[in-house]
């Protein structure tokens, strides 16, 4: 036992600390390791919306990311790594690698901040109670494809205000044998604006509005006078958008560099074809992604802003259209109408009621949400 204590060594505490502290690591170091950390859990996050679409995907920017990384790394190994001696190879490795992290984070993006956008900042219709002191307009912001619970919220409004005494004013633009051929080409190219919004609910996991008016059929049949068909006809439109044509030189000009604005949209059209039959092929993850994108974009789309510009359209489509509605809400001799129009009408209708009597005010206003995320609840019974 003496001899074995004589042989080994004694280590102080400071010599100690010395033979197991390591160099530390610098401000750069440091700020690499967690830009590379962000990086990794960025591409972790992004690589399923990729794969999502298509698996070629993230093989293709994997491709991409290599063949860009080459002419990086031999500027970088002249300019740095010959003084270092770093390998080539290892630099092109990293380069290559950083590369698929940021193309790939970049090409995820867009549907992360469309999904977060539907929730962040919602896309609302106001429901505003208008008076003048002797009539009350309940005006009801309306969309043609929102959410379910959107329009079972505005369907139960609708109702208890028809209990309350109040008559139902609709949009919604009446067939006429005269001019649905023309107002088909005009606004859905041939095709029925109805089943187009009816596809663009599908796509987006939307509904349409026509199918939940469906349940005050009965009661439109019991009592048809509190029911309003308020809008025009194809017909009514196409005799004003012809005046319009030949008395507003700059709607003419307009409308004129439209029709031939759509003799180039053909790539368009393929390419807005292409998506819808993407979304729609029967793959889950593909119907997802087009829900998450077609929402973002009409949050985008149909958000007001104060300089959003104009329809070429508008003095037919919005402003007319509004002039008829406030001409027949002032015939109307009942004191209680509800409005179910599209929100963009509102500013002009509102405008139009106080030039005929400057008391009308407005009393109230709800906001209604249009757009969310549809919800899958699962459960066991």
């Amino acid at each position: 036992m003496p001899a074995l204590a004589s042989r080994s060594k004694v280590v102080s505490p400071r010599a100690w600390r010395l033979t197991v502290e390591r160099p530390a690591l610098s401000l750069g170091q440091r700020i690499s390791t967690v830009l590379w950390f962000l990086l990794g859990v960025g591409f972790l996050l992004s690589v399923p919306i990729l794969i999502a679409f298509n698996l070629w995907v993230p093989l293709a920017v994997l491709v991409v990311a290599a063949l860009v990384a080459l002419p990086v790394a031999a500027v970088w190994r002249l300019l740095r790594d010959r003084k270092t001696g770093r390998p080539f190879v290892k630099r092109w490795l990293a380069v290559g690698v950083a590369l698929a992290f940021l193309l790939t984070i970049a090409a995820a993006a867009p549907v992360y901040y469309l999904s977060a956008l539907v929730v962040s900042r919602p896309l609302v219709a106001p429901q505003v109670t208008l008076s003048n002191g002797h009539k009350t307009i309940i005006f009801q912001g309306m969309a043609h494809v929102g959410s379910e619970s959107f329009y079972k919220a505005v369907i139960y409004d609708l109702e208890r205000a028809l209990a309350d005494g109040y008559v139902a004013y609709y949009e919604g633009v009446r067939p006429d044998p005269a001019g649905d051929a023309w107002f088909s080409k005009l606004m859905a190219n041939g095709g029925d604006l109805n089943t187009q919004y009816q596809k663009l609910g599908k796509v987006c996991g939307l509904s349409f509005q026509g199918q939940y008016f469906q349940l005050l059929a009965q009661d439109i049949r019991e009592h048809p006078e509190r029911h309003v068909a308020a809008d025009v006809s194809t017909l009514d439109l196409k005799r004003e958008y012809d005046r319009l044509v030949a008395s507003d030189k700059a709607f003419a000009d307009k409308v004129a560099k439209a029709a031939e604005d759509k003799k180039d949209e053909a790539k368009s059209a393929d390419l807005a074809g292409g998506f819808l039959n993407w979304s729609q092929d029967g793959d889950p993850k593909h119907q997802a992604l087009g829900g998450i994108l077609c929402r973002g974009l009409m949050d985008i789309a149909l958000a007001p802003r104060a300089n959003k510009p104009g329809d070429d359209l508008d003095p037919l489509i919005l402003h007319y259209r509004n002039r008829v509605l406030v001409d027949r809400i002032l015939a109307d001799p009942r004191p209680r109408i509800y409005v179910n129009y599209g929100f963009d009408h509102f500013a002009g209708m509102f405008e139009l009621l106080k030039r005929a009597d400057p008391n009308w005010k407005i009393v109230s206003v709800k906001w209604m949400r249009v757009i969310e995320s549809p919800e899958e609840l699962h459960g066991q019974l």
